[in-house]
């Protein structure tokens, strides 16, 4: 992957603004029950070639262009209980190795928290393990990299799974990468799965 898009559109960069609120690890202390993930009708995201359906009362934060060559686009999606999706489409990413991705946002996590909010600043994070996942992204089986690792804070460990996924969509590349705390995956999965399985790109506007 191009070095200026890595740099501006990181997934550890978006984890560390938006997956690690002080709303969030309230909700570690509360433990309560997560709220269905299909719990009212889909809704449809349609803008500038990329249509994707997700469950109600999930939201599309960002779509934005990188400014320079490599014109990355990136589209955050956020679920409850801080699940995200992160959707990222250039024609540069399609020499970029989905395990190599991987690895590296494992890498950068610690530093893009010590760059974040003062609660991102006091997590610790453990090593990641991997595994291989396949899933349907955009209509096709994607083989894609199952990374665990655990949030720590005081004496509070949350265990977490990202996923990372590439498909090639004609004239673009897309890759995915979904993240959520264990204890949420359940109530976020039938979401992720939806946005993944109904991704469409047209190069017509």
């Amino acid at each position: 992957m191009h070095r200026t898009a890595m740099s501006l559109r990181s997934p550890s960069l978006l984890a560390a603004r938006r997956g690690f609120t002080t709303a969030a690890l309230g909700l570690l202390l509360a433990a309560g029950l997560a709220t269905p993930a299909l719990a009212a009708p889909n809704a449809t995201y349609s803008k500038d070639g990329v249509s994707f359906e997700h469950p109600a009362g999930w939201k599309v934060t960002d779509d934005s262009v990188a400014q320079d060559e490599t014109r990355l686009r990136s589209i955050d999606l956020e679920g409850p209980d801080d699940a995200v999706v992160t959707l990222m489409f250039s024609p540069f990413l399609q020499r970029q190795n989905i395990e190599s991705f991987a690895a590296t946002t494992a890498k950068n996590r610690a530093e893009s928290a010590k760059s974040g909010s003062a609660v991102a600043q006091q997590l610790q994070f453990g090593p990641a393990t991997t595994a291989p996942i396949t899933r349907n992204v955009a209509g096709q089986d994607s083989k894609g990299v199952s990374q665990r690792f655990v949030i720590s804070m005081q004496n509070m460990k949350l265990p977490h799974e990202a996923r990372f996924f590439k498909a090639d969509l004609g004239t673009t590349t897309v890759i995915v990468m979904t993240q959520v705390a264990d204890e949420y995956a359940k109530a976020t999965e039938p979401g992720f799965v939806l946005a993944l399985k109904s991704l469409r790109y047209s190069t017509g506007r």
